[in-house]
């Protein structure tokens, strides 16, 4: 009986001492195609394992980040296992940290950290013909989404103001702002961005799955920008500019 209980230990030591050892390319090969065939997402060849390790994703023109992942708990919801990572993202004028539970079905993010400068931001805006100043900061956003849809989103983003150019006119606008605030949703799988300059409205971004995103511009955004057009009365609560422009 010892032998027997013996060997089931020494059994259950080998296979514990294996899934330390699993390569971190096992766990990306089990990713949805969805995720690893995203248009212009690029993922280089992870490194170490599915418990510790580090790859490099880059999207279009925006500078290549290191991702470093930590093993933080499995779970199971309705008997569907889950493992959530404690990630870090880094970049040449980036770095965001976050927890991210990922299973077969859905993929949440929580508590994402971290800032975002213009210097980068530009690389990904430049082909728009955008350019921006300053720097992007987020505060712990979240969100779910079963790789198809974008199932919820909170969070905040502030932007300390500046100069931006937008080139959605002839020529283009070229405007100096001052800092602004926007909270995160979503609704119908869109994500949703309202922006503001307390106490007033500023602009309604919302992102469509399709990879259009359309813009309300108001008034109190038109002031900021020294651009201001007479609206008629109750109307300032309006959007005053609505365009149209597929990104993704």
């Amino acid at each position: 009986m010892k032998v027997v209980l013996f060997i089931a230990l020494a059994i259950i030591s080998f296979c514990g001492f294996l899934l330390t050892l699993l390569p971190a390319s096992i766990f990306f090969a089990l990713l949805p195609q969805e995720v690893r065939a995203a248009k212009g997402l690029i993922i280089g060849h992870p490194q170490g394992t599915i418990w510790s390790g580090y790859t490099t994703i880059q999207f279009r023109n925006f500078p290549e980040s290191s991702v470093q992942w930590q093993f933080d708990e499995i779970s199971a919801d309705d008997l569907t296992p889950a493992a959530t990572y404690n990630v870090g993202i880094t970049g040449p004028h980036h770095d965001m940290t976050a927890e991210f539970t990922i299973s077969e079905l859905q993929l949440s993010m929580n508590q994402l950290q971290g800032s975002i400068h213009a210097n980068d931001i530009n690389q990904l805006s430049a082909e728009y013909g955008h350019r921006f100043s300053g720097e992007l900061v987020l505060k712990g956003i979240s969100l779910t989404t079963d790789f198809r849809c974008l199932q919820s989103l909170a969070g905040q983003v502030y932007w300390d103001g500046g100069g931006i150019l937008l080139n959605v006119a002839e020529p283009p606008l070229s405007l100096e702002l001052p800092p602004i605030s926007g909270l995160l949703d979503s609704h119908d799988c869109n994500l949703e961005l309202a922006l503001e300059n307390r106490p007033d409205k500023l602009m309604d971004i919302q992102l469509k799955p399709t990879g259009w995103v359309e813009v309300q511009i108001y008034q109190a955004m038109l002031n900021l920008a020294g651009l201001a057009e007479p609206v008629p009365a109750g109307n300032e609560l309006k959007p005053v500019l609505l365009f149209e422009e597929k990104i993704l």
